[in-house]
Parts: structure tokens; sequence; C-alpha cells
């Protein structure tokens, strides 16, 4: 079982010299183009490059690839260090990647013995110098790269080739989704079969007919949770080949069923979440989660959410949203993200930070958010990390 813990990031957009310890639920908060969104970003082209296909990947966000690049550095390459567990044991997968090319030109993944550190790695895979190497149980396969490719190497090797900890890396790294574009016009629109949820609610109707009854089932008692007169929803074919979903309520003695293009935002943005946690166990990404839901609905999708198999990031500007999760869990999982005077966006867990952890003994998560001005929070965070630097 896959399970992300940390991330090192060097020349993408805003973030260079970043670093974040993930959570299995984690919360970004910070003021706007402190750079939240930019970290979901960072995490969904982590999945690309297993993906293997960076120019769609690019296409789907109208970018291209020189606009990955950070304005601060001076470089073309992206460096991405990626620790994660395996069945208790811990590996990181390095990547330098080439934002001309498109493609990872050197990478490796070692099984690191901590406290140890990478100095007593053993590397199980490896490209560099248009070679690559793969330790599968001890029997070494080594060759020379002769077909194009796009992102990681990886994304091109059979699985039986692969030791299990990498085709499971794989396989959850392809798996993550980013919620960060959702269009209420997108969720609403009609769509053919899809095992895909667009990057903006797109392929909504075919998705939802892609489950099987027990996922349905699912989807369906986690939306009654949020709306109990809710009964049903439906996927339904339509003459041309697509798909139109709609949804059946029931008030007193009256059934009222509706086409999607005629419910409120809120519903389709919990039916896609809700959809979503119905897929492969993976990393899900949610960009300001509160958008479009109404605020007595927050704290069952907080419980909802926190309780999935999946590892969760949520970036949120609202307080109800550190309101619904427990102290201990904030004290792990919200992060603050903000930006410095060099203009490069950095993390700290926010209760790290002295004032912080003091307003927590005395008031809930949320109420300490509020109590802050998050502006003159900088200062004290650059005075404890200089006293960091110089207990070291």
């Amino acid at each position: 079982m896959i399970k992300l813990d940390m991330c090192i990031v060097g020349n993408f957009k805003s973030l260079d010299a970043f670093e974040l310890y993930f959570s299995k639920f984690t919360c970004l908060i910070g003021l706007n183009s402190s750079g939240k969104s930019t970290l979901l970003q960072f995490i969904d082209f982590i999945s690309a490059q297993m993906r293997g296909d960076i120019s769609g990947w690019l296409k789907s966000r109208d970018w291209d690839g020189i606009e990955l690049k950070s304005k601060v550095a001076n470089t073309n390459n992206i460096i991405i260090v990626l620790g994660f567990y395996y069945n208790e044991e811990f590996y990181v997968w390095y990547l330098e990647f080439d934002t001309h090319l498109r493609r990872v030109i050197h990478e490796k993944i070692a099984l690191v013995r901590k406290p140890s550190g990478l100095s007593k790695s053993k590397i199980i895979f490896e490209v560099k110098n248009s070679k690559f190497m793969i330790d599968k149980d001890g029997e070494i396969n080594e060759g020379e790269i002769i077909q194009e490719y796009e992102g990681s190497f990886l994304a091109k090797l059979k699985p039986e080739l692969l030791p299990n900890v990498i085709v499971e890396l794989r396989e959850y790294l392809q798996n993550i989704y980013s919620l960060d574009l959702l269009s209420p016009r997108e969720l609403q629109k009609e769509s053919k079969d899809s095992s895909i949820l667009g990057l903006s609610g797109e392929n909504l109707s075919g998705f939802l007919n892609s489950f099987d009854e027990k996922q349905k089932k699912n989807i369906l008692t986690n939306l009654q949770k949020c709306y109990p007169n809710i009964v049903d929803y439906h996927v339904k074919p339509t003459a041309n080949g697509y798909y139109r979903l709609e949804v059946t309520e029931k008030f007193e003695e009256k059934v009222i069923t509706n086409e999607a293009k005629y419910l409120n935002d809120g519903v389709l943005r919990l039916i896609a979440i809700f959809a979503q946690l119905e897929t492969k166990q993976s990393f899900l990404l949610f960009d300001e989660i509160e958008n479009g839901i109404n605020s007595e609905l927050i704290e069952t999708l907080m419980d909802i959410l926190i309780a999935s198999k999946h590892q969760i990031i949520v970036t949120t500007h609202s307080p109800m949203i550190l309101n619904y999760i427990d102290d201990d869990i904030a004290r792990e999982s919200v992060k603050y993200i903000y930006k410095t005077k060099e203009g490069l966006t950095q993390s700290i867990p926010f209760f790290d930070i002295p004032s912080m952890a003091e307003k927590l003994e005395m008031m809930g998560a949320g109420s300490a958010y509020v109590d802050t001005n998050l502006e003159d929070l900088v200062e004290e965070i650059e005075e404890v990390q200089k006293r960091k630097k110089e207990e070291k």
C-alpha cells in the first residue's frame, strides 16, 4: 500500500526550494496568490509524469512547457523529490524534468533506510544518460533508451519488468485526480461513457455510469447525508449516444425529478466529489472545497472526506472548514502556504507557528484562523526558521 509522505520541489512556477509533508488529510490555507493552487497543479503534474502524456496535460490547462519553470530560477529543469511509504518501508523518487524536451532526463527510485538517509539507500531504478537500470528482486536489467517518451520513462515500461513497489507507485500516481477547475456548466452537460471525470467536471454523467451498483449506492448514501430529500439519482442514455444525469427528490408525497441542467451548483459539486471518492485508492485534490456548497453541509462533507480511504488535499479560505477538524488532526494537517519577500512559495504547519499554537490551546482551529492577520505571520515564521538554523 502506497502513502505519500513528502515532496521537495525546485523550479516549478513559484515553488522553489519548497518542501511539504503530507498527512492522510491535508488542508492548505493562505492568502490569495500564495501558491495553494500552484501546489495542487504540481501534484497533478507528478501524476502526468507517470501517465507519460505531458503534452496532453499542458493542453488541458492551456499552458506551454516553458510556463512551468520558475521566473526566479536560472534553469529549465524542474527538480522533484517525492518520499513515500510502501508496506512500511520508505522510498524516494528523484526526478529531473526538462521543460523543453518534456521528459525526465534523470530519475531514480531508492529504498532509504531511515534515519541513515540517502547514503545508505538501495537504488532499484535509475535513468541517466539515456540508459536505464531496474533491480527487480536482485535481478538487474540494464539497457539503452532508444524510444521517444514524455514524462517519466516508467510510463513506458511493462509491469512485469518492474518490482511491485514501482508498479503500485505508478498506479497510485496515475490515479491522482485534481478537481481544481470545476464548472457548473460542464457538470450539467450530457456526456459519453467515460472512466475519467474532466478537470472542469466534464463527463460527469458518463463517469457516473461507469460505476458498479455498490459504488452507486455509496454515492447516493453520502449525497443523502447532505440532502435527505434526495431518494435516488439516475444516469439515462439519450438517443444521440450520450448519458444524462437526473436526480429524484421527495417532498412529503410529491416526487420531483430534475435533469442536471436544472440542479444547483452545490448538488452537482457534491455528486462529483462523492463520485471521485469511489475511484481506486489514490490522492485526490480539491481546490477551495467550500465553493458553491451551503455552509450547513460543510461539517458533513468534512467528516466524509476525513474518513475517506484516499489521501486528500483541500485548499480553503473558510474558517468553517477548520472548525470541523479536530485539534489533533489540525495540528498535523493544516499547512500555511505563503510567499517570501522574493516571491517564492513556502509551507509550514500552521500550528507550529508559536502564536498559532498558543491560540489553539484557547480556541478552535477555525477561531484561531479568524483571529489572525495572515500577513503578519511571515516575519514570525522567518524568525522561527532563523532560530532553527542557528540550533543546527
